[in-house]
């Protein structure tokens, strides 16, 4: 026991003089070299503010009942007054003739684009490129049809050309032609009453619309939106008029007062649609207990932005461009003003500084002639800091 006892003892000592070595060099490090500098360098951000909201549209709920129903319309569609938005079938014969129907326009086209000189290398990569130019633009509205060009030039892997593609489109047309005849005795249809823009998506928020935004209030909002609603039953989607939505939100009173009726904003709806749209300021409210209500107002984007109601927005007034410096280079001189020290030769020069935001880490202050810059080399640290100090290295 003693020999163990003694060579614990010997190891804690061991390691005591070492933890102590190394502190011992650390601050001999720092007395004979305390000089640390970071080079300046560009920062840029956005001036803005983030908000929870809501989308109203002129809309109106589209109902159908039955079974063997199917909506035919795609979400974000642009529909002309009168076009098909779904059909109820009387049976399977009728469901099955409508899947035939498709696959012969399909077809169709197939044939058609053979005989302008499209290749089965070409039509595939078309496809793809479709494809690709949907999902990186988020509009949905044409995605079914181009899943369908993508699974017959690409997936099949069958040659398109029949080797007598005008013979095969006759004889497709005409078969086409008797199956529409057959589908009108036991198919019905479900028209679009207006012209608009059609969405799957139902909420019960459907019956606001652009005249329940006026005079608003910060209170009014939140008797609109505090509670869910439920969707109208039979629902098979929604229909929206014209080509203009409105998103309203509440702000604080400084935020608020920063928006001018009829001046145009950027809001970047990033968690629910990855594009910045420009929109309307259409009315700011009058302050409640320190918030307005604010209602904004777009004629762009309503297909790609068709189903959505809640939405958070970052509301940006402008971008702010300048220079990062980290959070210990900032002092304050004997007049009270902000200022950094850069190194110039062996000497620290006394820089004012405007701090324009910051971070948990660093400052972003603006860059101006003859004060600090861009690849500026700001001092962190030193041991003596003053204007015109000399700093070792």
């Amino acid at each position: 026991m003693e020999r163990s006892d003694s060579l614990i003892r010997l190891v804690a000592v061991l390691v005591f003089v070492a933890v102590m070595a190394y502190l011992g060099v650390s601050f001999l490090s720092g007395v004979r070299d305390p000089l640390r500098t970071v080079k300046a360098v560009g920062m840029e951000t956005h001036d803005g503010v983030d908000t929870a909201g809501f989308i109203v549209r002129d809309e109106e709920v589209l109902t159908a009942s039955g079974a063997d129903l199917a909506v035919t319309a795609t979400e974000g569609a642009r529909l002309s007054k009168g076009e098909t938005v779904a059909v109820r079938y009387s049976g399977a014969a009728a469901m099955e003739r409508a899947q035939r129907i498709s696959e012969i326009q399909l077809r169709i086209r197939q044939l058609t684009a053979v005989m302008n000189g499209k290749t089965d290398d070409e039509l595939s990569g078309s496809a793809i490129r479709d494809l690709s130019r949907l999902v990186l633009s988020e509009d949905l509205g044409k995605l079914y049809s181009v899943e369908r060009d993508v699974d017959a030039y690409i997936i099949s892997g069958s040659a398109l050309s029949s080797g007598n593609e005008a013979a095969e489109i006759a004889e497709l047309e005409a078969e086409l032609h008797a199956l529409a005849q057959s589908a009108e005795s036991d198919t019905q249809r479900l028209t679009a009453p207006f012209a608009g823009t059609f969405s799957f998506s139902v909420d019960g928020f459907e019956d606001l619309g652009p005249e329940d935004l006026q005079d608003l209030t910060p209170s009014g909002f939140r008797a609109l939106f505090s509670e869910a609603r439920d969707p109208e039953a039979d629902a098979v989607g929604r229909l929206a008029r014209g080509i203009r939505w409105y998103y309203v939100t509440v702000l604080d009173e400084k935020s608020a007062l920063r928006l001018t009726p009829g001046k145009q904003v950027n809001l970047s709806f990033s968690r629910t649609y990855a594009a910045q749209v420009s929109m309307r300021v259409e009315s700011v409210s009058q302050p409640e207990e320190g918030e307005c209500c604010v209602v904004l107002s777009s004629d762009r984007y309503l297909q790609d932005t068709a189903a959505l109601r809640e939405a958070t927005a970052e509301i940006v007034f402008g971008t702010l461009s300048g220079v990062s410096v980290p959070r210990e280079a900032l002092h304050l001189n004997d007049e009270g003003q902000t200022v950094v020290y850069i190194l110039e030769g062996v000497r620290a020069r006394e820089v004012p500084v405007t701090v324009l935001t910051e971070t948990a880490d660093l400052y972003m202050v603006k860059e101006t002639r003859g004060g600090l810059r861009v690849n500026d080399q700001v001092i962190v640290r030193a041991a003596s800091l003053y204007d015109g100090a000399v700093v070792e290295r």
